[in-house]
């Protein structure tokens, strides 16, 4: 097996885990959309890294009229409406708008200024943002904040904290003073995401409560998420030990996303890093529940087929860095 193929063994060992865990009901789900990531990052790993990045903006005015759609098609359930319902099967646009922002801001990381690069993911955002999907909307800041410390200067990232701080604190001081201008903005669905905040903090979520007493019994009790973003929680209450392996194949996916030292490796490094942090802080009660899937895991096609799309990219851009460097050797 060539080198570069290493980091599909890790993401092997947390999907059977996830198959072997999940109901037969959904299991079949899954390895349908197992099937589908694994055949679009063969076919995404053989395309030329360069022509990924030419049509980067395409996928990109797709990923945004996809969000269009959600907004306008969709029903809130469950106080949200992130998914497009296609009969056969959902997805989630929000996941592959995250592929889209990678993708884009590579391609245009040192083409456009600071405010061309924020307007490409303030539109996005504030789409995922109506919908609402706080996770969506975090992975997008995050994925900024990564490209943004490779496009500015230490001053100019100081300037953007400030007034990333005054924007906050005004939106702060509009929901403490008057909330009927929130309503107005925003809608009502702000109060969706803001109860997921107290309910924290109070302590007061059923969820995050039986998660945990579920873990510590070994019995499992009924929690809504338990084979999406709680799923960690679920296994863990059939097989406490079993967190080892899943930490280890963890790491081990991250330490090789690390060695490959390509900008798109870089980005899912830290993405990928975050998103199990998370998930795992989350399902042991100790961060706000906001919908942040583990990493080859948890239930879900559109988080694997994304992850996949991710590795395919990388394995892609990997081929283009080694092809650079032996044109260079032979000149």
């Amino acid at each position: 097996m060539k080198r570069k193929y290493l980091i599909i063994i890790p993401i092997l060992i947390l999907l059977i885990i996830s198959l072997f865990y999940l109901p037969n009901s959904l299991r079949i789900k899954q390895s349908i959309w197992i099937i589908l990531g694994f055949l679009a990052c063969i076919i995404i790993s053989k395309i030329k890294y360069k022509k990924i990045l030419k049509y980067s903006i395409i996928y990109y005015i797709i990923c945004i009229l996809l969000l269009v759609l959600v907004l306008l098609l969709n029903k809130f359930t469950n106080g949200s409406r992130a998914w497009l319902n296609f009969k056969l099967f959902t997805i989630q646009p929000s996941e592959l708008m995250k592929i889209a922002l990678i993708l884009i801001s590579i391609k245009y990381l040192n083409k456009c200024n600071i405010w061309q690069f924020i307007l490409l993911y303030m539109i996005p955002m504030i789409l995922i943002f109506l919908e609402p999907d706080t996770g969506g909307v975090i992975i997008d800041i995050i994925i900024l904040i990564f490209f943004l410390t490779k496009k500015l200067n230490k001053k100019q990232i100081f300037h953007l904290s400030i007034i990333f701080t005054i924007i906050i604190s005004l939106f702060m001081g509009i929901y403490l003073f008057d909330k009927e201008i929130l309503i107005k903005l925003i809608g009502p669905s702000i109060f969706y995401r803001i109860d997921r905040i107290t309910n924290f903090i109070q302590d007061d979520s059923i969820q995050t409560t039986n998660a945990i007493i579920s873990i510590a019994t070994g019995n499992t009790l009924y929690f809504p998420e338990m084979y999406n973003d709680f799923f960690i929680a679920y296994i863990l209450s059939k097989n406490i030990y079993l967190l080892i392996i899943i930490i280890l194949s963890t790491i081990s996916l991250l330490i090789i996303l690390k060695e490959k030292n390509t900008l798109a490796s870089q980005v899912a490094f830290y993405l990928f890093l975050w998103q199990c942090w998370w998930n795992l802080a989350m399902n042991l009660k100790l961060v706000p529940v906001i919908g942040i899937p583990y990493l080859f895991l948890s239930y879900g096609g559109s988080h694997i087929l994304s992850s996949m799309i991710l590795i395919g990219i990388i394995i892609s851009s990997e081929d283009s860095k080694a092809h650079n460097h032996k044109v260079l050797d032979n000149m």
